[in-house]
């Protein structure tokens, strides 16, 4: 082997010994801590605070309305139609994490109440999600595609 052979050997496996090992485990371990900021945001009433989670042309498929494609769809959705006209307390149980070449999934349930602003009226939820989540150059996880819908009955 030529010297600049065992030059670009060596600076190879330097690069391979000191770069952080990233694990199925900790990356399900992020995956379900993005979940948990996301509850808590959606808890909060905090459009920012969801849109920071989202890649910047993430897409949003809630139930019954059109998708939110890009951050300033999806703040206006959360900040104008969800949290403007309800209060949220849920909770997110993940059932399932895959990670896969940088991307993942996390199928969800949702349990918990929302209250309408207007009327006061409380009303019970059973739902369910996909998340749809791509790491980032920075390698940390971001929501690519999010979407849910009820379970039967309500």
């Amino acid at each position: 082997m030529t010297k600049r052979g065992l030059y670009l050997l060596s600076i190879f496996l330097a690069f391979v010994i000191t770069a952080p090992m990233v694990t199925a485990q900790s990356d399900e371990e992020s995956i379900k801590k993005l979940i948990t900021n996301y509850v808590k945001a959606m808890n909060m009433g905090d459009a920012n605070g969801v849109v920071d989670l989202f890649m910047p042309d993430g897409v949003f498929m809630p139930h019954g309305s059109p998708a939110q494609v890009g951050d300033k769809a999806i703040h206006a959705f959360y900040q104008d139609t969800l949290f403007g006209q309800e209060s949220l307390d849920i909770n997110f149980e993940p059932v399932e994490v895959v990670v896969l070449n940088g991307w993942a999934f996390a199928r969800i349930e949702a349990t918990g109440t929302t209250e309408s602003k207007d009327s006061g009226t409380s009303v019970k939820i059973d739902n369910k999600a996909l998340f749809v989540l791509s790491r980032t150059s920075a390698g940390t996880w971001k929501i690519a595609r999010l979407m849910w819908n009820r379970n039967s009955g309500q």
